[in-house]
Order: C-alpha cells, then sequence, then structure tokens
C-alpha cells in the first residue's frame, strides 16, 4: 500500500473512531461515526481512499505476495467440508443484492454467470472483530472486500460448491496453496491467462476496482495493510446448493 493510500486510510479510520471501538468493545454499537462527519467530506475522504486502492491495486509485484492465503485442501481445518453425490463439496458466502438467491435456500442451483466468494468462515471471523452499527459495518465490509463505497449490496448467501468448480482469481489459478504469483507459469492454460488478461484490462481506472490478482481481496480500510478475504471464483454454469440467505447484520451476527 502506498504513502497516500494510507494516509487516508488513516483520516477515516481517526475521523470515525474505528480504533477505538476495535480496541475497547463495548456492549452496544455506539451511535454511527458517521452521523458526526458532513456528508460531502465523507464522501471526499472516501472517494480519495478507493481511488488510492485502485490505482495501488494496479501494479502487483512480488513484495505484495501475501503467503498465508486459505486454501482450499481437506487439510485445512478452517473450512466446513461436505460429500455430496460423489463429490467433495466446501462451504462458500458471496455478498450480493440479487434475490434470486431467496426461494432456493436447500435447493441445487446452475450458476448463470461467475461468482466471487471467499470460505467459510474467515468473514465472519472478521466481523467478530468488529463493534459498529449496521451502517459503519456495511462500510466496513465494503472496503474489507475491496468493494466501492455504497455498492449496495444487502445479503450474504453461503452456498456448497464442489472444490473443482473453483478457481483463484490469478496468474496461478490453484486454490489448494497458500499463496499466488505475480506472473503467468510456462504451463499456465491459456483460457485462464485470457481471462485474466481480459478482466486486469476492465479493472482499473474510473469505475474501477482494486484487484490484487494475488488471491486476496484489497482492504482499503485497514491500518495494518491491504490483505483482506481470500478470494475465489465459482466457474459459470458450476451446480451449487444454497445453505443459506442472511441479510448482512444478521449473518455477522449468527
Amino acid at each position: 500500500m502506498s504513502k497516500h493510500s494510507r494516509f487516508w486510510v488513516f483520516v477515516l479510520a481517526v475521523i470515525m473512531g474505528w480504533c477505538i471501538s476495535l480496541t475497547h468493545p463495548v456492549m452496544a454499537a455506539p451511535l454511527s461515526p458517521l452521523a458526526y462527519l458532513d456528508s460531502s467530506l465523507l464522501e471526499t475522504l472516501l472517494t480519495r481512499s478507493y481511488t488510492r486502492a485502485v490505482e495501488d491495486a494496479e501494479n502487483a509485484d512480488e513484495s505484495e505476495i501475501y503467503a498465508t492465503l486459505q486454501a482450499i485442501s481437506i487439510n485445512n481445518p478452517n473450512l466446513k467440508w461436505r460429500d455430496y453425490q460423489g463429490e467433495k463439496q466446501v462451504l462458500m458466502v458471496t455478498w450480493t443484492s440479487w434475490n434470486g438467491y431467496d426461494s432456493q435456500v436447500g435447493l441445487p442451483m446452475e450458476l448463470s454467470r461467475e461468482i466471487w466468494v471467499t470460505a467459510v468462515p474467515e468473514l465472519k471471523t472478521f466481523t467478530q472483530t468488529l463493534n459498529l452499527d449496521p451502517e459503519s459495518l456495511t462500510l466496513r465490509l465494503e472496503q474489507y472486500l475491496g468493494l466501492p463505497p455504497h455498492n449496495g449490496k444487502t445479503k450474504f448467501v453461503e452456498m456448497w460448491v464442489n472444490a473443482t468448480d473453483l478457481f483463484r482469481p490469478c496468474p496461478d489459478a490453484e486454490i489448494n496453496d497458500t499463496s499466488c504469483d505475480v506472473k503467468f507459469s510456462d504451463n499456465v492454460d491459456l483460457q485462464h491467462q485470457n481471462w485474466i488478461n481480459n478482466l486486469q484490462l476492465a479493472s482499473y481506472g474510473d469505475r474501477g476496482y482494486p484487484w490484487t490478482r494475488l488471491g486476496y481481496t484489497y482492504d482499503w480500510g485497514s491500518l495494518q495493510g491491504e490483505v483482506g478475504a481470500s478470494e475465489f471464483v465459482v466457474k459459470k454454469g458450476a451446480k451449487v446448493m444454497i445453505e443459506s440467505v442472511k441479510n448482512t447484520v444478521n449473518y455477522t451476527k449468527s
């Protein structure tokens, strides 16, 4: 993360009081610190911080490789697994505003597009460290998951996914290791290489995203660095089983 990025993150953290709430949790969340900010000042701070993150993420280098990503492996005790119709399925979660999942709980579903997900329970573990009102919680999750402010996500959808239907959105698509390479290897699948290159062309600049291409989300709200959650993609056409659909607050408290 650049010095400019850290500066804007620090300003946001101090103004919003997250440093206090993280180190001195209380039983009930205080009134949203956002309520005390002039709306135009807040939007300026958020926009600058997010823009810096997008600019920084565009140029990945080896110093930003994170060596302890979540590995989608049966040997990873942090994950939730099950056997289903001869396949090993792992529990994943996506944050969305789409209502199409609501009526599919407990049912199989074929995905009509790629879905970006994280492994359960990494995100829940992260939110357990927070003590924020709903508005601030939503913003903090947007930052942690590398999304723009006011992105409109409203619910978390857990789904069982065949491990063979997952890949990492980085130059090496393997999901069973704990880091991503910055560059393509000589034996990388050409289809995956094209996927990465095409998405890279569309991901930065105005209305872009801070896609790290290193296997983790860009946390643009952290003072400790930019590493957010380990991220994966479920392939288009994958058949998943919807486990649960919960609104943002209820999911983080469950």
